[in-house]
C-alpha cells in the first residue's frame, strides 16, 4: 500500500487529463439523457385542418343525408335541415358503437344501448356521456360543401 508521503503529487498535465475526462463524460452523459428525455417527453405537434370536398348543394337536398370517411377513415354523416348543414361522427361516445341518422324522426340513434342525439349531436337519451364529435361546415361560392377534418 502507498502512504501519502510516498504519492506523487499531480502534475499540471495530469490535472487537465481528469479534467479533459470528466468534461468528456459530463457531455456524453448529458446528451444521453437529453435524447432520452426528448424521448419520453416528445413535442406536441399543433393539428392540421383540411378542407374535404364531400358534395354540392345539388347533390343534398333539404333534409338529406350523405355518409363519408375522413382522412383517417373514420366515418362522418353530413346532415341538410332547417338549421343548416351539421357534420357529425357516426361513432357513439359510449362504447364506439355505429350511430345513424334517422330522417324521420330528426335524430341519430345507437343501437347499441339506444342512446339517442339530437340533430346537433347532443345526447338527448340513453348511456352516451358526452355529444357526438362535430366537424366544421363550409359552403363555398360555387355551392360546393366543404367539411373540415383533421389531418392524420
Amino acid at each position: 500500500m502507498i502512504s501519502k508521503k510516498e504519492q506523487k503529487p499531480t502534475t499540471r498535465r495530469g490535472f487537465f487529463k481528469h479534467l479533459a475526462m470528466i468534461a468528456g463524460l459530463i457531455l456524453s452523459y448529458g446528451t444521453g439523457a437529453l435524447y432520452a428525455l426528448q424521448f419520453l417527453l416528445p413535442k406536441k405537434k399543433a393539428l392540421k385542418y383540411r378542407r374535404l370536398l364531400v358534395a354540392s348543394l345539388e347533390q343534398l337536398p333539404r333534409d338529406g343525408s350523405t355518409t363519408f370517411k375522413d382522412l383517417a377513415g373514420r366515418e362522418i354523416v353530413l346532415v341538410n335541415t332547417e338549421k343548416g348543414m351539421r357534420a357529425l361522427s357516426t361513432t357513439c361516445t359510449h362504447l364506439g358503437c355505429k350511430v345513424y341518422w334517422e330522417p324521420d324522426n330528426v335524430r341519430f340513434f345507437c343501437p347499441c344501448h339506444n342512446g339517442v342525439f339530437d340533430v346537433n349531436g347532443g345526447v338527448v337519451s340513453g348511456p352516451p356521456p358526452r355529444a357526438l364529435d362535430s366537424y366544421e361546415v363550409e359552403v363555398d361560392e360555387n355551392d360546393n360543401v366543404f367539411v373540415m377534418v383533421k389531418e392524420s
